[in-house]
């Protein structure tokens, strides 16, 4: 399996980025684009990138992590733990505030059909009437009590959920010093990495091309 294949993703779409091999091709042609793009031309843009261009900001970006993470374990663990933890506040707060919105909303549903009933009673509304609005209700407060459900996994999850910095350390002590890359190297320390589009610098030809590296265990973390 080539290095890279199943790990690049589009940062506008998120699909996947296709390999792009010629028949006869050398390695510094080859190339990845954006499935979206290749399958329909403007669902999204191509994100074309070399894969020379990945392998060397792979190479230089791995040799800083680790040379980092080496020569500063206790700064590393730190910047790690304080990304993780804005992360997990930023996101625990959006859970939470759906979560109550929901509940608020179950809670709005219940007096809604409580005074449904009252109005049948009084023959305010039919009972035909009443039997179509209260079954929508019923079935908006059942979708709700599900997404609470979920919900509130998610939130546990998230709040014991272990970092695995030191996991992540272990595997920094146990290659000493990466001169160039493998698949092993990569896949043991890569997760996933997301391709912009490339654009052009204002007042040249030139372009630039961002990509972001999600390391395993820890995430995306900038040194």
């Amino acid at each position: 399996m080539p290095a890279l294949s199943g790990m690049l993703y589009c940062a506008d779409c998120g699909a996947k980025l296709y390999q792009v091999r010629g028949k006869g091709w050398s390695h510094d042609k080859e190339y990845f684009v954006c499935a979206s793009y290749r399958k329909q031309k403007g669902k999204c843009t191509s994100h074309q990138i070399k894969n020379i261009q990945v392998e060397e900001i792979l190479l230089r970006e791995i040799r800083k992590v680790t040379a980092f993470a080496k020569d500063h374990e206790d700064k590393f663990v730190d910047l790690v733990l304080k990304k993780k933890t804005i992360e997990l506040n930023q996101v625990l707060r959006s859970q939470k505030k759906e979560l109550d919105d929901s509940k608020d909303r179950i809670a709005t549903l219940d007096s809604i059909v409580q005074n449904l009933y009252e109005d049948n009673l009084e023959g305010k509304i039919s009972d035909q009437r009443f039997e179509k609005m209260a079954k929508a209700y019923d079935e908006e407060e059942l979708s709700l009590q599900k997404r609470i459900a979920e919900l509130e996994e998610t939130i546990t999850k998230l709040q014991e959920e272990e970092l695995n910095v030191e996991s992540f350390l272990k595997l920094v002590r146990k290659y000493t010093d990466i001169k160039e890359l493998d698949p092993e190297i990569i896949r043991t320390f890569v997760d996933k990495i997301y391709v912009e589009q490339s654009e052009k610098v204002l007042g040249t030809n030139l372009k630039k091309q961002t990509i972001w590296i999600y390391w395993n265990l820890i995430g995306k973390i900038d040194i």
